[in-house]
């Protein structure tokens, strides 16, 4: 699967709301194993735990320090990282620079969530924070769902 991938194949709604459902629980799964995700800002990471992210979330953007000087306290983790910038031009490039870094170190962070809910939800939303409000859209709309366990 090649990198910020915008173009996928194009699903049903059902089959949408399915696979997201399933990925979002993978994520939330990952999060408790104690994979740390990297988001933008405070709401993205509100959103993260709205839908059940119990793990520790990193927000990289409006900190006190450099981006390359926090980055670098993850270089040397065991645990897994997990990108998940918004969706748009500047959350790719800023997924792209974050990629990067790590990778000169030898850190490869997981970019799978953030190709596949980019995927996804390409002109639906974008940013993680939408996430959330996309969600109860989902659980208004389609009451017996999936993705309305993850909701209630």
């Amino acid at each position: 699967m090649k990198r910020f991938e915008k173009n996928s194949p194009s699903f049903s709604v059902q089959e949408k709301h399915e696979k997201l459902g399933l990925l979002l629980k993978e994520l939330v799964e990952r999060s408790s194993e104690g994979a740390v995700i990297l988001v933008e800002g405070v709401k993205d990471a509100k959103a993260l735990k709205s839908i059940g992210v119990s793990g520790k979330i990193c927000c990289i953007k409006n900190r006190k320090i450099p981006l390359y000087d926090l980055l670098s306290e993850y270089v040397n983790v065991k645990e897994e990282l997990i990108v998940l910038t918004d969706f748009d031009r500047r959350g790719v490039q800023l997924a792209e620079k974050i990629t990067r870094y790590l990778e000169k170190y030898g850190k490869h962070p997981n970019l799978t969530f953030w190709n596949r809910i980019y995927g996804f939800l390409s002109g639906e939303i974008k940013d993680v924070e939408g996430l959330s409000s996309y969600l109860k859209h989902v659980k208004r709309r389609y009451r017996k769902h999936p993705l309305s366990v993850m909701l209630s």
